[in-house]
């Protein structure tokens, strides 16, 4: 069983080569993958010399592309599973590796790391990550209409770490929203009947840098996010693609 760690990432030359050997000590026998989404910065060349092989996109396109740039490489290259985190050292890689573990069980067919369903395990670690108010109120909105429209209970549907086997790799690969890639990409799974399961974990204070989300985006994050639910409850099921 061959499996990809891929971390999309932009401007994050002061953390990625952390993460990376986060990463590679949690779980050494994985490949690393980073997808550099056009940084101005040397990502590339912190990922390169930390280990990790290096996918660059010619200019930053969006979260939703370097995701699905990791997703088509897997595909591609033939792993049996991939997982996904953050580049600026919020999530820590041995949650990475329990996610994971969930997936070679054949527990589910995507794992997501939830920072919510065991609050009183995060608040007890002082250096976790303790949210916007902005943010909180987006969590709250988003879990609320996707478990309406999945009629599956989410606590964390913007988690940026997450695990796959072979179905949701193919069906990513070839589907995956440039814009809302966490929230729509949970709704197309359910609807796709994959199995989708949360697994609690931490989530850190960043390494180096700052959000780029600030009040009034997340506002109209927020805004967008619906209607990109809403529309998405209207699509037709779409073929299972071939898996190879």
């Amino acid at each position: 069983m061959r499996t990809l760690v891929f971390i999309p990432a932009w401007n994050e030359e002061g953390a990625i080569a952390e993460v990376i050997r986060g990463v590679q000590a949690s779980l050494p026998d994985v490949d690393v993958m980073v997808v550099d989404d056009g940084s101005t910065d040397g990502t590339a060349a912190r990922a390169a010399e930390a280990g990790a092989m290096v996918a660059s996109l010619p200019f930053n396109q969006g979260l939703g592309a370097a995701l699905q740039t990791g997703y088509l490489y897997a595909r591609r290259a033939g792993y049996d599973f991939t997982a996904h985190l953050d580049a600026d050292g919020q999530h820590p890689p041995a949650d990475v590796a329990r996610l994971l573990a969930e997936v070679y069980a054949d527990h589910a067919d995507l794992v997501l790391g939830s920072r919510y369903s065991d609050p009183e395990a995060a608040e007890a670690e002082s250096d976790d990550y303790k949210p916007t108010m902005s943010r909180r109120i987006g969590s709250n909105v988003f879990r609320f209409f996707l478990t309406l429209a999945t009629r599956q209970r989410f606590t964390d549907t913007t988690s940026g770490m997450r695990a796959a086997n072979r179905r949701v790799i193919a069906l990513f690969s070839e589907n995956y929203s440039p814009d809302f890639a966490e929230i729509e990409s949970l709704q197309l799974a359910v609807r796709q009947g994959l199995r989708v399961k949360e697994v609690p974990v931490r989530m850190l204070e960043r390494v180096e840098g700052a959000s780029f989300l600030t009040p009034l985006k997340s506002a109209f994050f927020i805004f967008k996010g619906m209607i990109v639910l809403l529309v998405g409850q209207f699509r037709p099921r779409r073929p299972e693609p071939e898996q190879r």
